[in-house]
């Protein structure tokens, strides 16, 4: 019986290809057929899942380039959807009609809200979580809830690999009884005393004891210690520390990345930590690491006629991501121009909530070499009024209402270097058209 639901969904995938379509709909057909069916297909011998508000895709892309540089077979959904659905659309890609697998591992993207539905199902043998924030409030609510969630599917059984450096991902050592590893990222040049934004956890999870940071390396992730139990950073058995030209050094081995950008170095560190307790060589992952460019980056460099520009893809709806933004931005202290960009606020829901700009710390664009600032979309006043608020002058800052016109815009109202901002709604027809020669 269960070859026969398996035969109907390879047949659904088939299909589907042939029409030029990339759909977890086999998934959702597989559980239609049987709820419980992911319980009886096998897994390989080592299943590794990715979860956390960012990196995600970065973690499982990287870590899938170093499995499969280490010659094994590997089955990923990082083109498919981080749901029940698009996981299972994977098993079912990376079995045979009898549910055997084909595979040697499998690492496996998941949004934060689905792992409590997939590990009821399945356990994995590692499971990487790097980061938990504040993110898409109308559907996750706040960032404990989703740690409550998450936490209460963990058996001992599961390896957990956990940033040593945010204060509520250490939390889940507290109940753990399995193996834990730890990474984490040492002080970096540009760490703060006191942080820029609103903390998303502030208070001990064993005694509800304010904490005390040594050094912010931004929003809440840096060096934290209870001053009334023992609850602090753990030391990080994989601790990356930033050297120049974009490289950094993890375990006695150097890496050296397409970009200098701090979340990246995280990423990465989970990576290495994760491949090396898999069992892969130092060597190998050293070697997939520095030929590894960056699935999905978040940050690529076109160029517009005479314009350079950075694009950056940001996360509406999440603090973290867009200050971990302009950071990056206002590091690079050449002149430059920022574009501002935003149509949509969530790509799920008919929502127009923007509190959470004003989570975000827009006032770091005061530096003196953002000489120009455009707000380019149907939010572009909504985001002007949050620069006034963050005491930039007006004076700075243009306004464009149509984000067809983003090419033309950057090309003749620029001035400098121009870092875009901008979201995958914008992100995707952009670069597309800058693919196509459109306008440039």
């Amino acid at each position: 019986m269960l070859a026969i639901k398996i035969m109907i969904c390879k047949l659904a995938k088939f299909i589907l290809t042939h029409m030029g379509r990339g759909s977890s709909f086999p998934g959702e057909l597989a559980l239609k057929l049987d709820k419980n069916i992911i319980k009886k297909m096998e897994l390989p011998p080592l299943t590794i899942c990715v979860t956390g508000s960012n990196g995600k895709t970065t973690i499982s892309g990287a870590l899938s380039s170093i499995f499969e540089k280490a010659n094994m077979k590997v089955g990923t959904n990082l083109k498919g959807s981080n749901l029940t659905a698009g996981v299972l659309s994977v098993l079912l890609d990376s079995c045979t009609i009898f549910g055997k697998t084909k595979v040697d591992v499998l690492v496996l993207e998941l949004d934060e809200r689905y792992a409590k539905h997939l590990f009821k199902q399945m356990t994995p043998n590692y499971f990487i979580i790097n980061n938990l924030t504040r993110d898409q409030s109308t559907r996750n609510g706040h960032c404990e809830m989703m740690f409550e969630e998450i936490e209460q599917e963990i058996t001992e059984d599961i390896h957990l690999v956990l940033n040593a450096d945010d204060p509520l991902v250490h939390k889940f050592s507290i109940n753990h009884k399995g193996p834990i590893t730890y990474f984490g990222v040492s002080k970096t040049k540009n760490a703060r005393k006191e942080s820029l934004s609103t903390l998303d956890f502030c208070y001990c999870p064993k005694c509800q004891t304010k904490l005390k940071y040594e050094y912010f390396q931004y929003e809440n992730i840096g060096k934290y210690s209870c001053p009334n139990c023992d609850y602090a950073r753990p030391n990080p058995q994989f601790e990356a520390t930033i050297k120049e030209n974009n490289t950094f050094e993890i375990d006695n081995q150097t890496i050296t990345m397409d970009n200098n950008a701090l979340y990246n170095v995280y990423n990465l560190s989970a990576v290495y930590a994760t491949a090396y307790e898999a069992g892969i060589e130092k060597e190998k992952i050293v070697k997939a690491l520095n030929s590894l460019v960056l699935v999905n980056s978040r940050i690529t460099d076109e160029k517009l006629g005479d314009t350079e520009m950075t694009i950056l893809t940001s996360k509406p709806e999440n603090p973290m991501s867009y200050n971990q933004i302009l950071e990056y931005i206002v590091t690079n202290k050449e002149e430059k121009t920022v574009v501002l960009a935003l149509d949509l606020i969530s790509r799920r829901y008919p929502i127009q909530e923007l509190s959470w700009l004003y989570d975000v710390y827009f006032e770091i664009l005061k530096d003196k070499n953002t000489t120009k600032i455009i707000c380019i979309g149907k939010f572009a006043y909504d985001l002007k009024l949050r620069l006034k608020y963050a005491g930039i002058s007006k004076n700075k800052i243009d306004i464009y209402e149509n984000t067809e016109d983003l090419i033309d815009v950057i090309k003749n109202k620029s001035s400098g270097k121009v870092y875009a901002v901008l979201p995958f709604d914008i992100e995707k027809p952009l670069k597309e058209k800058i693919s196509k020669g459109v306008n440039i």
